[in-house]
């Protein structure tokens, strides 16, 4: 349930007011202390965490509830904890030995992520009813046949100490990346699918044809998205909603191809250094960059430049990423120093929110100096053609207007977009689609 995928500018978009999420963790960025709810605008889990089930599990949820009814999720995720480690009994000296980061996530939950939850919700029952739990776990368990033991174990000891009842919380649990996505564990789900046999209250969520993003592990933006739509439908359904309007649909949307507008500042492949970390190659006339082994190339400034001004950085590959590739930008000259960074993750463009640009200061997470930057491009692990398309500052969001429409048949057959590009309705006939602009066969259609 931690997220791994990038936020997306869409994802912060129209996010119901009615989808809460309580803090479990202190964000400084947003600010949000532990224990209160807010939107639930993501990362939700934690500053460093990515797009989850929970974002799009709490949209859809919304969407097909009366308007009084509000949806609270209160997350507690450690990526790659093993099932043991959420348990009650969980000895927090066994973390001796464990990676520096893994101890540190664990650190932020008091070492005992199942304690930490169970504050957090019992707090949450002061202001509503707990009515389901959300798992999302078993990478670090493949293959182990006791897995639907120990999540019985841990179900029924959330249900005595927050004096809940089975047959009204169920536990929601979904499938890992499968085999037939690449997934390295998807032999697990076989496991996962057992759950019900173990825990009667227990549901599945399948990730049948759930994109991941090219390690195995991992869902895609996408995939998260149509994989938190599927945890609520299955969350409807133990309440006995058939058949819901989903908050996104499965067909991969189209990815808008921004362009600068007039009053935008480019970054001129011209000054393109590829050498700022190892020595790497550019050729200007195809735009290939060629990074050193865990090299870095882009444009770097003696005297700092001010891109304050501006709304959002546009940074764009020709080409699906398959190096690692991580978009970075320095406020010092120091290429060693604390910096913004962000991953394409298989992907090939990245849209930021120059306001709100952050890195990393010691165990803080601070606001990047936008009118002192010193540094900017691309790192990747080297050796392999990386083909840039631009770099760009612009003032205009990419996500309101369609650059991009689908051209094969599928388009021209009334399916209804929305402007980011999205399939929100497979026609205008019956849909309840609210007050708004949509794409129906290349053509801007109004609904008031």
């Amino acid at each position: 349930m931690h997220g791994n995928a990038t936020v997306e500018e869409i994802d912060k978009q129209n996010v119901p007011s009615r989808f809460k999420v309580m803090s479990t963790l202190k964000f400084t960025n947003p600010p949000r202390e532990k224990g209160e709810w807010y939107t639930a605008v993501p990362p939700l889990v934690s500053q460093s965490s990515g797009l989850s089930p929970m974002d799009y599990f709490g949209r859809t949820m919304v969407n097909n509830l009366p308007e009084e009814i509000k949806i609270g999720v209160i997350p507690v995720a450690v990526p790659g904890c093993r099932i043991e480690h959420l348990d009650k009994d969980f000895n927090p000296a066994s973390l001796a030995g464990e990676a520096d980061w893994f101890i540190s996530i664990m650190e932020s939950y008091g070492k005992h992520p199942y304690n930490h939850l169970i504050e957090h919700c019992r707090k949450a029952q002061k202001d509503g009813v707990i009515k389901g739990i959300l798992l999302h776990q078993g990478e670090s368990n493949n293959g182990d046949s006791e897995w639907t033991s120990k999540v019985k174990k841990i179900y029924e000891d959330i249900l005595s100490d927050l004096n809940l009842n089975a047959k009204d919380v169920p536990l929601i649990a979904g499938e890992l990346v499968s085999i037939g996505q690449g997934g390295v564990c998807g032999g697990m789900n076989s496991i996962i699918n057992s759950l019900p046999k173990t825990i009667p209250t227990a549901h599945v969520v399948s990730s049948i044809n759930v994109p991941q993003a090219g390690d195995g592990l991992h869902f895609s933006a996408h995939g998260y998205r149509v994989l938190g739509c599927r945890y609520a439908t299955a969350m409807l359904a133990t309440m006995g909603i058939e058949n819901p309007r989903v908050e996104y649909y499965e067909e991969i949307p189209v990815i808008p191809t921004p362009n600068p507008a007039e009053g935008d500042f480019t970054f001129g492949t011209d000054r393109f250094n590829p050498s700022i970390w190892e020595h790497g190659e550019f050729d200007p006339k195809t735009n290939i960059f060629i990074a050193g082994l865990y090299g870095f190339g882009g444009w770097q400034y003696e005297q700092p430049i001010d891109i304050s001004g501006y709304k959002y950085v546009v940074a764009e590959l020709e080409e699906n990423e398959t190096n690692g590739v991580e978009f970075k930008i320095f406020d010092s000259s120091n290429y060693w120093g604390d910096h913004y960074k962000k991953a394409f993750k298989g992907e090939k463009l990245i849209v930021a929110n120059i306001d709100e640009l952050t890195r990393n200061s010691g165990s803080n997470i601070v606001p990047l100096k936008t009118d002192e930057i010193y540094i900017i491009g691309f790192w990747a692990y080297g050796h392999k053609p990386i083909h840039l398309k631009r770099v760009y500052l612009t003032n205009e969001n990419p996500y309101t207007s369609v650059t991009q429409i689908p051209q094969d048949s599928e388009i021209k057959d009334g399916k209804v977009y929305d402007l980011t590009g999205r399939l929100v309705a497979p026609s205008l006939s019956g849909s309840d689609l609210p007050a708004g602009i949509y794409i129906v066969n290349r053509q801007k259609i109004v609904i008031k």
